[in-house]
């Protein structure tokens, strides 16, 4: 078990890595991921359970792989990993892409945690990045994803982009618009609610 913690306006924030949970101050809090269920609750539901942890191996693998470049620390990919990780450099020296945060964990109150991607200078511009590895790009999704992380990590970013590094195509990357503050915290009472129904 792997515990990581926050401490930040005196919430004690834990992550356990078997089970993907947060507590807040030792009380069980939905993460981002948990989250995004409850606004998509049918958005896997057709795909096979043994698929969609193939694709999380693989998405796993390209995420530590860019983790540890940017570090400096060794990493090992397949050969078709290596195709998928090179299309990540060219977008880095295009974009003029400086990572200055990754893999940051925040939390917003005691109403949910999670961990976001990358902070990064792009084009000179401090930015929110979240790193996607999936064939078809969900940007509704992302608009709530990069919206829960910008409001847990307490900061307006000017710029929110997704690093769309897809199997079998080019790297792109994407602008996302961020949902609001005033549009998460009314999906926030929505899960509340319906916790207590």
């Amino acid at each position: 078990m792997e515990v990581g913690t926050m401490l930040n306006e005196k919430i004690n924030i834990e992550y356990i890595e078997e089970g993907h949970l947060y507590l807040a101050n030792g009380c069980l809090v939905p993460s981002v991921s948990e989250l995004l269920q409850f606004i998509f609750p049918n958005k896997y539901s057709c795909i096979p359970s043994a698929i969609l942890k193939a694709k999380a191996g693989w998405g796993t693998a390209i995420h530590d792989a860019i983790e540890c470049y940017e570090n400096q620390l060794p990493f090992s990919l397949t050969p078709m990993q290596e195709i998928t990780f090179e299309q990540y450099l060219l977008l880095k020296d295009e974009y003029q892409i400086e990572v200055q945060e990754q893999e940051v964990m925040v939390h917003f109150e005691d109403k949910y945690a999670g961990r976001l991607d990358m902070i990064a200078s792009i084009k000179g511009i401090r930015s929110l990045v979240d790193i996607k590895t999936t064939a078809k790009l969900d940007v509704e999704a992302l608009e709530w994803q990069l919206g829960l992380y910008q409001l847990a990590y307490g900061e307006i970013f000017e710029k929110h982009y997704c690093l769309w590094l897809p199997k079998k195509d080019l790297g792109r990357l994407v602008e996302i618009k961020p949902k609001s503050k005033e549009e998460i915290l009314k999906v926030l009472e929505e899960y509340e609610r319906s916790k207590l129904s």
